[in-house]
């Protein structure tokens, strides 16, 4: 490619001088910024199947031209948590285990071979291990990182690098001990055993026999878990072979993990604490497949193909998507999760990266301002504007003033109550519209004007007085959701059920003929600070649309992605944020989203005023969110992860004119 630019420049400076220069450079500028799509488009292709080559697309694409589309795909490849796709197995993968230091991951499946992956550069240490005569179900590390292997020909086998280690064991289960000397092996007659992993020979007598057949065991050396087909957990004392616990759970999947265990019973993922026999959190409804437990940390695989992780009982953020899941690995220090499918595939996805996608939550609220916030009851004491107070019996929607001293707060009898942040006190009286839940409420943008909405009808107040300024307007059949001043505080927009935006003349109180109406209920509205003639609109069923308010016109097409009605928007520059559960961000140039959902149950988004961060705010309180559209350099930091891992060999086939060092130099 540049052996071809140089020859292109040289030719038209040789035949006419400065104009062909000139034109020269716009060749060249135009053929480059074509590359640069074409590159973009091919890294979001090729993302899903090999996130390595994606990765490098994405960079090479930014190399060529600075185009938006080239933006738009350095985002999405630097907030892709998929890292690598492990390709060897030429059937489903049943099986995936990390090392105790996380170096190593090993896998088996229905091709009956073993493969050992070197975790840091998702390359294979050598070649595939045979010698199961039937499908390997299960893989495990010893402390001494040789592999155990159980298989459907009824073997237990250990191997040392590629070679087996000593004759096989009769068994289908398998776990070892910390210490690697002795194993836990359950039989096809469903009897527990324990053995010492260099004699071979069976240590004591052998635990009851289980009828219903073993699914699961887990061993520390002092203390056995067995799991049986009919939902039965048994923990027995590994040296007196005495049964000391018993927990009835479901014939599904199981881990356990520091004393906790998670099962599922009728389409229902719980979690006990073994030691209290107490269930901790709340359950999960779902058609589970596999699950996998590190520490606070809790993947499950669905058979739908989603994979949700969840820390300390909260999902990290949107699922991953997996295909068919039989098996789930997380690394030792909970920064890897590593799932195996049908698909013959071994996907690693980056836990660290899905950490910093959540957010980080925040207990302070220092000059935050948030245009709605999530539903919330007052209560004494400080109030964070921004984070939400439990319950809706009292409270149904609140929102801070512009200079974030004042909270109002409305209720479900058709009150509005003014509360100073600092204090947590009310200030004034309740202001009463009429009887019924308040849908809406929004400070105007000099803080003294209120306005609140009940069922279909809009109230007008001085914040300073609460005395109610005109009468109740009204115009919308169906119930109002959302309002919003104008940048100059002269108009107040609505949105409701009956799917249209009306205007309001604040000082008279009466409706301005300009009225536009969607094909869904609109939930969110907000203008755009650097034009006062762009409005944007979030409605029931997720899409997000930006208008003209002078010609009633729609800008560009509809933002789409969420599939929730959209509770909140925000603006900061070219950059706009939606929040629908989880928040995405779009290029307002390109009506394009930029990299991945953001967060998780979050119902506000906002930017502070310097416009360099993003707030969440949802039932479990306000996160501050990495907002990739602020990346001071995504392409360097892009390299650097693309420098994990060794560049894919058919990079050639993609950039035939172009070497690795030259995009990641």
């Amino acid at each position: 490619m540049n052996g071809l630019r140089v020859a292109v420049l040289a030719v038209l400076l040789l035949a006419t001088g400065s104009g062909a220069v000139v034109a020269a450079r716009q060749v060249l500028s135009a053929r480059d910024g074509v590359e640069s799509v074409r590159l973009a488009a091919q890294s979001e292709n090729v993302a899903t199947v090999d996130p390595a080559m994606s990765r490098l697309l994405a960079v090479a694409a930014w190399r060529s031209a600075p185009t938006p589309e080239a933006r738009r795909g350095l985002l999405a490849a630097l907030t892709r948590p998929l890292t690598a796709v492990l390709r060897g197995h030429r059937n489903s993968v049943y099986a995936v285990a990390y090392n105790q230091d996380g170096t190593l991951l090993a896998s088996g499946g229905a091709d009956g071979t073993l493969w050992i992956w070197d975790a840091r550069s998702a390359k294979p240490t050598g070649q595939p291990i045979r010698g199961h005569r039937g499908a390997i179900t299960q893989v495990t590390f010893a402390a001494n990182d040789r592999v155990i292997t159980a298989s459907r020909d009824r073997t237990i086998r250990i191997w040392d690098g590629e070679k087996q280690v000593g004759k096989p064991i009769r068994g289908t289960i398998v776990a070892p001990d910390s210490r690697g000397r002795v194993l836990a092996v359950g039989d096809q007659n469903g009897v527990p055993r324990l053995i010492n992993m260099t004699t071979r020979r069976q240590l004591g007598r052998a635990f009851p026999r289980h009828p219903s057949g073993l699914r699961d065991l887990t061993f520390d050396g002092r203390t056995l878990t067995t799991y049986d087909n009919a939902g039965v957990l048994r923990i027995w004392n590994a040296r007196t072979h005495r049964l000391i616990g018993r927990v009835a759970g479901g014939p599904g999947p199981v881990t356990i993990n520091q004393g906790k265990m998670a099962f599922t019973l009728q389409g229902t993922l719980r979690r006990l604490d073994l030691g209290t026999r107490r269930q901790t959190g709340r359950p999960i409804k779902g058609d589970f497949v596999a699950l996998a437990s590190k520490g606070n940390l809790l993947a499950t695989a669905q058979r739908n193909g989603a994979v949700h992780v969840l820390e300390s009982g909260v999902p990290l953020a949107e699922p991953f998507r997996a295909g068919t899941v039989r098996d789930l690995a997380i690394s030792p220090d909970g920064q890897w999760l590593a799932t195996a499918s049908d698909d013959e595939l071994i996907r690693i996805w980056d836990l660290a990266l899905t950490r910093k996608l959540s957010g980080e939550p925040m207990t302070t609220a220092p000059g935050i301002r948030t245009a709605t916030a999530a539903p919330g009851a007052a209560a004494p004491g400080a109030i964070d504007p921004r984070t939400p107070t439990p319950g809706r019996s009292s409270a149904s929607t609140s929102t801070p003033s512009p200079d974030g001293t004042t909270l109002a707060v409305g209720d479900t009898a058709g009150r509005t109550q003014l509360f100073d942040i600092k204090t947590g006190k009310p200030a004034g009286a309740p202001m009463a519209c009429r009887p019924g839940v308040v849908n809406a409420v929004a400070f105007s943008p000099d803080g003294q004007g209120l306005a609140t909405a009940t069922a279909n009808s809009i109230c007008l107040w001085d914040a300073r007085t609460q005395r109610q300024l005109h009468k109740r307007l009204t115009g919308h059949t169906g119930q109002v959701n959302t309002l919003t001043y104008s940048p100059d505080g002269r108009h107040l927009v609505s949105g409701g059920d009956d799917h249209t935006i009306r205007w309001w003349d604040v000082t008279t109180g009466t409706p301005i003929d300009l009225t536009l109406a969607q094909a869904s209920g609109i939930s969110a509205l907000a203008f755009d600070p650097s034009d006062p003639t762009h409005l944007a609109t979030g409605t029931e069923n997720g899409t997000v649309r930006l208008w003209n308010i002078t010609d009633k016109r729609p800008i560009g097409p509809p933002f789409l992605g969420h599939t929730a009605p959209v509770t909140s928007i925000a603006f900061s520059g070219d950059t706009l944020a939606t929040a629908a559960g989880n928040i995405r961000l779009w290029d307002l140039t390109t009506h394009k989203q930029l990299g991945s959902p953001l967060g998780r149950a979050l119902r506000t988004v906002t930017f502070s005023p310097d416009g360099r961060e993003l707030i969440g705010g949802g039932p479990a309180g306000t996160r501050r969110l990495w907002n990739p559209a602020l990346t001071p350099d995504p392409a360097t930091e892009l390299c650097a992860l693309a420098r994990r891992f060794p560049p894919p060999l058919d990079l050639e086939s993609y950039l035939p004119d172009r070497n690795y060092p030259e995009i990641c130099p």
